[in-house]
């Protein structure tokens, strides 16, 4: 069963700098300590990267292949789930500049929780609202 959720965010960092926050998983682990453990670079093509990144929820270790993909040209960046847990999950941020030369992240997620998803849906889902905030912050300081 798919769950979805949609979250939106505003920076004070422009586009470009973004796209470079986000273009850099193997930051994850330092910038979302308590969510994200570990990260390793598997592989990158132009604007696409493949990792495996070790994250904790609910006192529990999830594992999974990752691959982050940029759309330049629509101003789009997409993680796809390919393997392990959330297998087929996918979380796609799509960038609007605002304004005052900041920007509007719009969070689509479609999240595979899996068997125990109606348990996992709340937690999961304050987890996300943690680490988008969190990375709001992070950016504000980018673009300050």
């Amino acid at each position: 069963m798919t769950t979805k959720w949609e979250f939106t965010r505003q920076t004070k960092a422009p586009v470009p700098k973004v796209i470079e926050y986000f273009m850099h998983p193997e930051n994850l682990p330092k910038l979302h300590p308590d969510f994200a453990k570990q990260v390793t670079i598997k592989g990158t093509e132009g604007d696409t990267i493949n990792f495996e990144q070790q994250l904790e929820l609910m006192k529990r270790k999830l594992n999974s292949v990752n691959k982050l993909t940029l759309n330049r040209d629509e101003k789009k960046l997409e993680i796809n789930t390919l393997e392990g847990d959330g297998k087929g999950s996918r979380i796609t941020m799509a960038l609007t500049e605002i304004p005052n030369g900041g920007t509007e992240v719009k969070y689509i997620a479609e999240m595979e929780l899996g068997r125990l998803g109606f348990f996992a849906k709340g937690p999961a889902k304050s987890a996300m609202e943690r680490v988008i905030d969190e990375d709001a912050r992070h950016l504000d300081a980018l673009g300050a």
